[in-house]
């Protein structure tokens, strides 16, 4: 084996499934972001944990409304995926700019895009410091499935999007 750096690591375990982390802003209008870093905590009761970079306006969202959606995109949403990776939803409403289709969810006022393969309605109950990026834990409220739409993943240490495909 040979040593690597952390920022290496996903490179060996790709694919690994991209999502967007849809949140509000305060003029009510949609904000998403791509999301690489989350997983599922626990199923009984529902948790999961994403990490945000601290430099990430959506930090500043989830601090003053705690609820959130992380949303599965499906493969027609690639191109969103990188257009809103590369850009801050502080100034820029990326839902009108990027084109998105979006569709209303029961419980929440979160909008996620129509092209979503898994939805999971969550709030934040608690942080934690992890350096350059924060660490969410977040109660599930509710989750929502289609799974006519395939999932798009990060593949080489997310250098690229892709459906999965079986072996």
């Amino acid at each position: 084996m040979n040593e690597i750096k952390i920022a290496q690591a996903p490179v060996f375990t790709s694919p690994n499934p991209m999502t967007f982390i849809c949140t509000k802003k305060p003029n009510g209008k949609n904000n998403m972001a791509t999301l690489a870093f989350w997983t599922y905590a626990s199923t009984n009761p529902g948790k999961v944990v994403f990490s945000l970079n601290k430099g990430a306006y959506t930090l500043e969202l989830l601090a003053k409304n705690k609820e959130v959606v992380i949303a599965v995109p499906g493969v027609s949403l690639t191109g969103a995926l990188i257009a809103c990776g590369t850009s801050s939803g502080r100034a820029t409403d990326k839902v009108e700019k990027f084109g998105i289709a979006m569709q209303k969810l029961a419980g929440t006022e979160i909008e996620i895009p129509e092209a979503t393969r898994l939805a999971i309605v969550a709030s934040v109950c608690e942080t934690v410091d992890a350096d350059d990026h924060v660490l969410h834990i977040c109660n599930v409220k509710n989750v929502f499935a289609d799974e006519s739409v395939e999932a798009v993943f990060g593949w080489k240490g997310y250098g690229e999007f892709a459906a999965a495909q079986k072996k």
